[in-house]
Protein backbone atom coordinates (compact mmCIF):
# COMPACT_ATOMS: atom_id res chain seq x y z
CA UNK A 1 0.00 0.00 0.00
CA UNK A 2 2.98 2.56 0.92
CA UNK A 3 6.71 2.38 -0.67
CA UNK A 4 18.32 7.55 -5.07
CA UNK A 5 18.84 10.39 -3.75
CA UNK A 6 16.12 13.02 -4.93
CA UNK A 7 18.46 14.82 -6.80
CA UNK A 8 19.45 12.06 -8.83
CA UNK A 9 19.07 12.45 -12.17
CA UNK A 10 17.79 9.05 -12.52
CA UNK A 11 16.51 6.57 -9.98
CA UNK A 12 16.75 3.53 -11.60
CA UNK A 13 17.05 -0.39 -9.87
CA UNK A 14 19.13 -3.54 -11.26
CA UNK A 15 17.75 -5.47 -14.24
CA UNK A 16 14.66 -7.85 -12.63
CA UNK A 17 14.35 -6.23 -9.27
CA UNK A 18 12.70 -3.32 -8.02
CA UNK A 19 12.54 -2.56 -4.12
CA UNK A 20 10.53 0.57 -3.58
CA UNK A 21 11.56 0.94 0.01
CA UNK A 22 15.03 2.03 -2.28
CA UNK A 23 12.59 5.11 -3.40
CA UNK A 24 11.10 6.51 0.04
CA UNK A 25 11.92 9.78 -0.60
CA UNK A 26 9.80 9.52 -4.00
CA UNK A 27 7.18 7.72 -2.25
CA UNK A 28 6.62 10.55 0.73
CA UNK A 29 6.55 13.13 -1.72
CA UNK A 30 4.39 11.52 -4.16
CA UNK A 31 1.73 10.93 -0.89
CA UNK A 32 1.93 14.53 0.15
CA UNK A 33 1.12 15.27 -2.87
CA UNK A 34 -1.77 12.77 -3.88
CA UNK A 35 -2.95 13.72 -0.47
CA UNK A 36 -3.68 17.65 -1.14
CA UNK A 37 -4.74 16.99 -4.70
CA UNK A 38 -7.33 14.59 -3.50
CA UNK A 39 -8.49 16.66 -1.03
CA UNK A 40 -9.21 19.27 -3.31
CA UNK A 41 -12.26 17.01 -4.23
CA UNK A 42 -13.90 17.43 -1.05
CA UNK A 43 -14.04 21.35 -0.66
CA UNK A 44 -16.07 21.28 2.48
CA UNK A 45 -14.39 18.74 4.16
CA UNK A 46 -13.91 19.93 8.10
CA UNK A 47 -11.96 18.00 10.57
CA UNK A 48 -12.71 19.22 14.01
CA UNK A 49 -11.37 16.64 16.18
CA UNK A 50 -12.78 17.96 19.97
CA UNK A 51 -13.07 14.27 21.99
CA UNK A 52 -10.67 11.32 21.72
CA UNK A 53 -14.33 9.97 20.01
CA UNK A 54 -13.70 12.23 17.40
CA UNK A 55 -9.82 11.40 17.71
CA UNK A 56 -10.89 7.62 16.75
CA UNK A 57 -13.31 8.23 14.45
CA UNK A 58 -11.95 10.49 12.19
CA UNK A 59 -8.54 9.40 11.95
CA UNK A 60 -7.78 5.99 13.34
CA UNK A 61 -11.30 4.38 12.17
CA UNK A 62 -10.95 5.48 8.42
CA UNK A 63 -8.08 2.91 8.25
CA UNK A 64 -9.68 0.65 9.86
CA UNK A 65 -11.98 0.67 7.13
CA UNK A 66 -9.85 1.16 3.87
CA UNK A 67 -6.24 -1.00 5.31
CA UNK A 68 -8.57 -4.91 4.87
CA UNK A 69 -9.96 -3.39 1.90
CA UNK A 70 -7.33 -1.88 -0.10
CA UNK A 71 -4.84 -4.86 0.33
CA UNK A 72 -8.25 -7.44 -0.17
CA UNK A 73 -8.81 -5.76 -3.75
CA UNK A 74 -4.63 -6.01 -4.48
CA UNK A 75 -5.42 -9.60 -3.64
CA UNK A 76 -8.90 -10.03 -5.42
CA UNK A 77 -7.58 -8.96 -8.51
CA UNK A 78 -4.45 -10.89 -8.34
CA UNK A 79 -6.15 -14.21 -7.95
CA UNK A 80 -8.27 -12.63 -10.63
CA UNK A 81 -5.68 -13.51 -13.15
CA UNK A 82 -4.75 -16.60 -11.18
CA UNK A 83 -1.92 -15.62 -8.37
CA UNK A 84 -0.82 -17.19 -5.69
CA UNK A 85 -0.71 -14.65 -2.87
CA UNK A 86 0.19 -13.71 0.79
CA UNK A 87 -0.25 -11.37 3.38
CA UNK A 88 2.52 -9.96 5.42
CA UNK A 89 3.39 -6.75 7.19
CA UNK A 90 6.64 -4.72 7.11
CA UNK A 91 8.10 -1.53 7.96
CA UNK A 92 8.89 1.53 5.73
CA UNK A 93 11.57 4.41 5.87
CA UNK A 94 11.81 3.01 9.76
CA UNK A 95 9.12 5.30 10.95
CA UNK A 96 5.59 3.59 8.85
CA UNK A 97 4.55 -0.05 9.70
CA UNK A 98 2.66 -1.02 6.21
CA UNK A 99 0.65 -4.27 5.68
CA UNK A 100 1.54 -5.81 1.57
CA UNK A 101 0.75 -8.36 0.32
CA UNK A 102 3.65 -10.77 -1.54
CA UNK A 103 2.13 -12.28 -5.56
CA UNK A 104 4.51 -15.90 -5.68
CA UNK A 105 2.58 -16.44 -9.13
CA UNK A 106 4.41 -14.73 -12.00
CA UNK A 107 2.28 -12.18 -13.96
CA UNK A 108 2.23 -10.51 -16.92
CA UNK A 109 3.65 -6.72 -16.23
CA UNK A 110 0.19 -5.52 -17.51
CA UNK A 111 -1.56 -7.77 -15.01
CA UNK A 112 0.62 -6.75 -12.34
CA UNK A 113 0.09 -3.00 -13.07
CA UNK A 114 -3.48 -3.53 -12.81
CA UNK A 115 -3.59 -5.21 -9.81
CA UNK A 116 -1.21 -1.79 -8.35
CA UNK A 117 -4.21 0.43 -9.69
CA UNK A 118 -7.02 -1.60 -8.48
CA UNK A 119 -7.67 0.69 -5.48
CA UNK A 120 -8.60 3.04 -7.53
CA UNK A 121 -12.17 1.81 -7.42
CA UNK A 122 -11.96 2.23 -3.69
CA UNK A 123 -11.25 5.77 -3.95
CA UNK A 124 -14.02 6.06 -6.44
CA UNK A 125 -16.76 4.48 -3.94
CA UNK A 126 -15.39 6.52 -1.24
CA UNK A 127 -15.76 9.67 -3.12
CA UNK A 128 -19.16 9.04 -4.36
CA UNK A 129 -20.23 8.03 -0.60
CA UNK A 130 -18.58 11.27 0.60
CA UNK A 131 -20.35 13.18 -1.71
CA UNK A 132 -23.97 11.54 -1.54
CA UNK A 133 -23.69 11.47 2.63
CA UNK A 134 -21.78 14.50 2.84
CA UNK A 135 -19.63 12.82 5.04
CA UNK A 136 -16.28 13.71 6.32
CA UNK A 137 -15.45 10.19 7.86
CA UNK A 138 -15.77 8.90 3.95
CA UNK A 139 -13.98 11.76 2.55
CA UNK A 140 -10.81 11.63 4.36
CA UNK A 141 -11.26 7.50 3.98
CA UNK A 142 -10.99 8.57 -0.01
CA UNK A 143 -8.35 10.99 0.64
CA UNK A 144 -6.07 8.03 3.18
CA UNK A 145 -6.58 5.74 0.87
CA UNK A 146 -5.40 7.41 -2.32
CA UNK A 147 -2.85 9.00 -0.49
CA UNK A 148 -1.78 5.61 0.10
CA UNK A 149 -1.64 4.71 -3.11
CA UNK A 150 1.53 6.61 -3.75
CA UNK A 151 3.61 3.38 -3.88
CA UNK A 152 1.39 1.63 -6.06
CA UNK A 153 1.40 4.54 -9.05
CA UNK A 154 5.15 4.09 -8.92
CA UNK A 155 4.87 0.75 -9.07
CA UNK A 156 2.45 1.40 -12.06
CA UNK A 157 4.67 3.39 -14.01
CA UNK A 158 7.43 0.98 -13.95
CA UNK A 159 5.66 -2.09 -15.15
CA UNK A 160 3.80 -0.27 -17.86
CA UNK A 161 7.11 0.56 -19.12
CA UNK A 162 8.04 -3.14 -19.21
CA UNK A 163 7.59 -5.56 -22.35
CA UNK A 164 3.66 -6.33 -21.83
CA UNK A 165 4.77 -10.05 -21.71
CA UNK A 166 7.28 -9.36 -19.03
CA UNK A 167 6.55 -12.08 -16.06
CA UNK A 168 6.75 -10.16 -12.80
CA UNK A 169 6.14 -11.41 -8.75
CA UNK A 170 6.78 -10.04 -5.13
CA UNK A 171 9.02 -11.94 -2.86
CA UNK A 172 7.32 -9.43 -0.30
CA UNK A 173 10.68 -7.40 -0.02
CA UNK A 174 10.68 -6.60 -3.94
CA UNK A 175 9.04 -7.20 -7.55
CA UNK A 176 11.24 -9.36 -9.41
CA UNK A 177 11.36 -9.81 -13.08
CA UNK A 178 13.04 -11.88 -16.01
CA UNK A 179 13.10 -7.99 -17.84
CA UNK A 180 14.37 -4.78 -16.43
CA UNK A 181 12.33 -2.89 -14.13
CA UNK A 182 13.23 0.88 -13.34
CA UNK A 183 11.89 3.82 -11.99
CA UNK A 184 13.66 6.76 -13.76
CA UNK A 185 12.78 10.33 -14.21
CA UNK A 186 14.93 13.89 -14.98
CA UNK A 187 16.10 15.61 -11.66
CA UNK A 188 13.89 18.23 -11.90
CA UNK A 189 11.09 16.72 -10.92
CA UNK A 190 11.62 16.34 -7.28
CA UNK A 191 12.15 19.94 -6.52
CA UNK A 192 9.24 21.13 -9.05
CA UNK A 193 6.84 18.10 -6.36
CA UNK A 194 8.25 20.28 -3.60
CA UNK A 195 7.49 23.70 -5.16
CA UNK A 196 3.87 22.09 -6.36
CA UNK A 197 3.16 20.35 -2.94
CA UNK A 198 3.63 23.80 -0.85
CA UNK A 199 1.36 25.60 -3.34
CA UNK A 200 -1.34 23.34 -2.95
CA UNK A 201 -1.12 23.56 1.07
CA UNK A 202 -1.13 27.05 0.74
CA UNK A 203 -4.70 26.46 -1.59
CA UNK A 204 -5.61 23.88 1.16
CA UNK A 205 -5.14 26.49 4.07
CA UNK A 206 -7.38 28.89 1.67
CA UNK A 207 -10.03 26.65 0.67
CA UNK A 208 -10.33 23.59 3.62
CA UNK A 209 -10.60 23.81 7.48
CA UNK A 210 -8.83 21.78 10.24
CA UNK A 211 -10.01 22.46 13.56
CA UNK A 212 -8.48 21.07 16.90
CA UNK A 213 -10.93 22.07 19.84
CA UNK A 214 -9.27 21.37 23.16
CA UNK A 215 -11.99 21.76 26.00
CA UNK A 216 -11.01 22.25 29.68
CA UNK A 217 -12.40 20.85 32.82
Amino acid sequence: MWSCSPSSSSRGSSDGELRLSDHSSDVVILSFLLLIVSALAVPWLEVSIGSPGDFLYLLVLPWVVLVPLHEGLHALVAKVFGAKVRFGITTFGKLIVAPYIAIETPLRAREYAVVSLAPLLISAAFLSLAWLLRSNFWALAYVFNTAGMAGDFLTALSLLRMPPDAKVFDDGTALRSDAEISISYPGWVSPALKVAILMLFLVILILGRVEVVVENG
